[in-house]
């Protein structure tokens, strides 16, 4: 079976790989000021945020540790392992977009 092929652009929020992929999910995000992506974990998913524009705060927390903070900036990456706690926060006055990449693990 041949499957279509998706192109996509990062310049606008919203799904970047079609629903019907197996492992695979991405996204593009737009936070406003003062955004936040309340606390999640991805459960048996990994998760690379890739920054595009703007200034985030991502904060990493694990279980019996302080909330860990990384800054997520144009052209920087984060890697989360699966059953990380995280959330995104843009602290800036300007909006900010990032892509998530997730894959499953199982």
């Amino acid at each position: 079976m041949i499957r279509r092929i998706r192109i996509g652009s990062i310049r606008k929020p919203g799904r970047l790989v079609p629903s019907t992929a197996r492992a695979l999910r991405a996204r593009a995000v737009q936070l406003p000021p003062a955004g936040i992506m309340a606390w999640h974990s991805t459960l048996t998913r990994e998760e690379l945020l890739i920054g595009c524009q703007g200034r985030l705060d991502v904060e990493i927390r694990r279980a019996g540790q302080r909330v860990r903070q990384v800054r997520l900036s144009a052209g920087r990456t984060t890697f989360l392992p699966s059953h990380t706690w995280h959330r995104v926060v843009n602290r800036s006055a300007m909006s900010a977009r990032y892509i998530y990449v997730t894959a499953s693990i199982s």
